[in-house]
This record gives structure tokens, C-alpha cells and sequence, in this order.
């Protein structure tokens, strides 16, 4: 009976976490709430009728369940040789029951992949088995798709900058929305959105027309930002084995270049580990909720500081630093439970999901910022880089797509070219968060610069053992050993094509995506076993 109860208990606990994850959650969901610093009560609250339903679910369960008859009765006599034969066949039952597979390896989360499809794996899986599959991890294993060589001519993470027609000295703000997906951003859609201002800073900006997160959690989306590093792996890299490899971030190169360098987060110290990451990759000083001076008054009750007061204060923070400096800034309000100050309650109309007022209290308070910032010497010499760490809940069916979930926003706006700009540059090349780095790195810095960066031609992830690789019109699934999913979003924007499957695919384009794709991921595994990520 406790088996049947904690494992409902799981699935209870998913079915409200996979609005945000998109998949079904491994013992990594267990390393999440020890590192998030956030009572579970809030989580009750806002999910108190899934926790009706468990209780409901679990009476009617204790109700039905067989109850052991323990009154003394005698053992029949049997045979011998049939109670060896029972046992032993009893115990290949259990043994077979346990692997779930009769092949060469134990069933495992691809099979439901390859049973259900990507889209449905989610449902096809349940929680417990999915956490006993990622509660001992070992790490990934080198791929030997080809040749060294030919690996690194296809694909190389160590890469050389020298742009003579940079601008060095340049500072540079990073600002990360939280969860603010593409489909919240109204420049992207017709000016259905809840990003007014934003969108009137994109109308001056480069403005990337198709980019992607590598992840679908904060955790996977740091590393990817400020250190190009992506999690191709069960669980997130800064939790994993390698999580002490050297690596460094675009912090780290542009200190190497004079700049002053620091990380603001108004959540709590100690969040997910960013403030560890930050100091191991060199990004910067971390400033977090510690630093913040008026804590007391200002905490929100939950995370950490509302995204107003604290971006006021890192505009007056980033006043007292020496030019250039560059800073990374992750807002916080537009994380559950989405509550917007008292004082603004009745100031954001908001939509139909619970997220939709706090990105428009979010993008208010990135207005007030650029008011503040307006009036400081540092502020025309600085080159503004908007995205988000990951998308979140959509409503509309092209965004809950395997691609569109995580279509996120990624813009350039250089407040010293506001005025010569009529229009905006709109680029559409494939980009996803690996590409900050060396995007960047090629704005600031005139002098060659050697990074090491997974950034490449594309965007890719890792979702339930499949890799997914994006070449835009282009999405192609790949499970590490065969491509089984191919689409094309100009003909099928909703995935519901499968030209793999119809046998109506280009086999050109999907040997010559799937080879690239195949020299990430041997690249990837050996830089991350053998520690050359540098």
C-alpha cells in the first residue's frame, strides 16, 4: 500500500509540474525543490484541488485494496519439486517485470518515444519509473560517429573571434525574462501580446526572428546563456557529474578585456546554485537577495525581490561601476505563483493564464528601468541583449509544438543607434542560447579572442532521450543512434507530418542535419568526460 500511495503522490506532483517542464519529471524534480528555497505549502495552495483529488483518490483506493487475512490455517501439503518449479518461475517473472524488456537492454524512457511518438511520450511514461531512471545517473558515453577530424570539421567548440569592425569598450547588459516565451512578446505576433514596451524597443533593434531556449527549466537555461553550455543530458548540467568542469563564460573573456563583470538576481542566494556557477564559470560578482539593501521591506514572500524595485536598483548599481562593465540581469516576477505587487493589482488586465499580468508588470518595470537608465552617462554606451531563460505555459497551438515550447524572444538594442534606426533588423538565421556568446563576443572585442562555445549552426535540445535539432524551416528528431522524426514548419507548422515516417522526406537535407547533429554530440560527451570544455 505505501508503494501504491507514494507512487500516486508522484504523479499528482507531475501532472501540476508538467505545465512548466513539458515532460515528465526524474529525480532531478527532488534536487529542484531542496534547491529552490521555496516552502512546499505555496505549491499546496496554489494546487490545492490536485491535493483534493489525491486524498479523494487515495480513501478510494485503502477502500478497495485487499485486506490480509491473517487467521491460522493449515498448509496444504504440496509437491516438492512443483512449489521449486513455482518459485523459480515466479522469480524470472519478477526479474523480466523489473527489466521491462525481453531485448538487449532494459526498457527504459526511448521506448515510449519510439512507441508513442515524442509528443506523447509524456503520457505513455509515469513518474516513479521516470525517477528510478534518473536517480542513479552515470553520466554520458563517447560517440564514435566518425572520425576526430571529421567531427572537428564539421563541428568545432573551440573557436577563434577577430571582428575588426567591433566597437570595443562597450558595455553590455544581458536581461533574462523570466519565462517570458515568444508567444507572450507582441512584436513576434501581430502585437498580440503583453510586451508593450518591448516591443517598442524592438522596433529599433536586431531582432532575431527564430530563436530558441536548449531547456525547458532556469537551470538549464543559465548555463546555456552565459556560458554556452547546453544540457544534452537526463537531468541539467549544473547538477550533473561534470558540473566541476572547467568552463568558462562570457564574463570570464570579457574581464580578460577590461571589463568589470557581474550577475544580478533578486532571488534568494543559493537559487538553483546560480550563484555557484556564476563564481565557478567567472561570469562575475553574484548579486542576490543578501546583497539587496532594503530586503526586509521589499520581499515578495516567496522568491525573492519584485522585478520594479530591484531593476531600480541595478540601474543605480550599474552607475557606480567603471566603464565597460558588463552585467547579466534575471528578473523574477513572471515566475510561479505570479503575483504582482499590491500596489499594481489593479494596473494589469493580464490574459487567460495566471502569467500573463506578471509579464506585463515585468516589461512595466523594464520601462521604468529605461527611464532610470536614460538619465546615467553609461547609458549610450551600452549595447542591451533581451532574451529569456525559457518559454512557459501558451495558448495557441503553434507554441506547444516540440519547437515551438521553446521559441523564446532574443533581441539587440544599442542604445547609441536608437536614432539612426527607421526600422529593425530582423535576422533570420537559427539561433538558440548558445549563440549569445560568440554573438556578443563579436560586437565588443576587435582583439583575437580564443572561446570555447556548443554554439553552432542551429538550436538544439534534449528532451526524454531524443535529441531535437533545429534548422529553421527544418526540425529533426534524433534518438542517438537513428533520426526518427523529420518536419517542415513552412509546410506543417503544427508537427503533424512526420515526412520520416511517409517516407516523404528529403534524404538530403536529413543525413546532411543528422551528420551535423551527430558531430555536436560526440564533441559534446568527450569534451565533457575527458573536462576540455575550455
Amino acid at each position: 500500500m505505501l508503494a501504491v500511495v507514494l507512487g500516486l503522490t508522484l504523479n499528482f506532483i507531475d501532472i501540476g509540474y508538467f505545465t512548466f517542464s513539458g515532460k515528465r519529471s526524474g529525480f532531478e524534480l527532488l534536487k529542484m525543490q531542496s534547491a529552490q528555497n521555496v516552502s512546499p505549502l505555496v505549491y499546496l495552495i496554489d494546487y490545492w484541488y490536485l491535493l483534493l483529488i489525491l486524498i479523494t483518490t487515495l480513501i478510494i483506493t485503502w477502500r478497495i485494496f485487499p485486506k490480509l487475512n491473517i487467521a491460522e490455517h493449515k498448509s496444504p501439503k504440496t509437491n516438492i519439486v512443483f512449489e521449486f518449479l513455482l518459485m523459480l518461475l515466479i522469480i524470472g517473472l519478477t526479474f523480466l517485470g523489473a527489466r521491462g524488456s525481453i531485448g538487449l537492454k532494459p526498457l527504459n524512457t526511448l521506448d515510449a518515444a519510439k512507441i508513442a511518438g515524442a509528443e506523447l511520450m509524456p503520457l505513455s511514461l509515469n513518474t516513479p519509473f521516470q525517477m528510478l531512471m534518473t536517480m542513479e545517473q552515470t553520466g554520458v558515453d563517447e560517440k564514435n560517429y566518425m572520425l576526430e577530424t571529421e567531427a572537428n570539421n564539421l563541428f568545432n567548440p573551440n573557436h577563434i573571434n577577430l571582428n575588426k569592425q567591433a566597437t570595443p569598450g562597450r558595455n553590455v547588459v544581458i536581461i533574462i525574462l523570466e519565462s517570458v516565451g515568444k508567444e507572450y512578446v507582441g512584436f513576434y505576433n501581430n502585437g498580440n501580446g503583453y510586451t508593450p514596451f518591448l516591443d517598442s524597443l524592438m522596433q529599433f533593434s536586431e531582432v532575431y526572428m527564430n530563436a530558441y531556449a536548449n531547456g525547458k527549466r532556469s537551470i538549464e537555461g543559465i548555463p546555456a546563456i552565459t556560458a554556452s553550455m547546453p544540457s544534452l543530458i537526463p537531468g541539467d548540467y549544473i547538477n550533473s557529474f561534470y558540473q566541476t568542469n572547467k568552463l568558462h563564460s562570457i564574463g570570464y573573456y570579457l574581464a580578460n578585456s577590461g571589463y568589470q563583470t557581474s550577475f544580478y538576481h533578486g532571488g534568494k542566494n543559493g537559487t538553483m546554485s546560480f550563484d555557484r556557477f556564476i563564481a565557478n564559470t567567472q561570469a562575475g560578482t553574484y548579486y542576490g537577495l543578501n546583497e539587496y539593501p532594503n530586503k526586509k521591506k521589499d520581499f515578495d514572500g516567496h522568491w525573492g525581490i519584485p522585478d520594479e524595485p530591484y531593476l531600480q536598483y541595478v540601474a543605480h548599481e550599474l552607475t557606480q561601476k567603471q566603464q565597460p562593465f558588463f552585467s547579466t540581469v534575471f528578473t523574477l516576477s513572471s515566475h510561479h505563483p505570479y503575483e504582482v505587487p499590491m500596489e499594481y493589482k489593479n494596473k494589469f488586465k493580464g490574459g487567460p493564464l495566471p502569467i500573463h499580468a506578471t509579464v506585463e508588470y515585468t516589461d512595466y518595470a523594464i520601462r521604468n528601468f529605461f527611464e532610470t537608465a536614460k538619465k546615467e552617462p553609461w547609458y549610450d554606451n551600452t549595447i542591451f541583449v533581451f532574451t529569456a531563460d525559457h518559454s512557459s505555459e501558451n495558448t495557441l497551438a503553434y507554441y506547444q509544438t516540440a519547437q515551438g515550447k521553446y521559441a523564446i524572444p532574443l533581441f539587440v538594442f544599442d542604445a547609441a543607434k536608437m536614432e539612426k534606426k527607421n526600422e529593425p533588423l530582423l535576422v533570420q538565421e537559427t539561433i538558440d542560447h548558445l549563440g549569445i556568446m560568440p554573438l556578443i563576443l563579436n560586437k565588443v572585442t576587435t582583439t583575437k579572442t580564443t572561446y570555447f562555445s556548443f554554439a553552432g549552426n542551429g538550436a538544439i535540445q534534449f528532451d526524454g532521450g531524443l535529441y531535437q535539432f533545429i534548422q529553421y524551416p527544418y526540425v529533426l528528431k534524433f534518438d542517438g543512434t537513428t533520426s526518427v522524426e523529420f518536419y517542415d514548419l513552412n509546410n506543417d507548422s503544427l508537427m503533424l507530418n512526420n515526412l520520416i515516417e511517409n517516407k516523404t522526406a528529403s534524404i538530403q537535407k536529413v543525413q546532411e542535419m543528422e551528420k551535423y547533429l551527430q558531430a555536436i554530440i560526440q564533441q559534446y560527451n568527450h569534451k565533457l568526460i575527458t573536462n576540455k570544455t575550455y
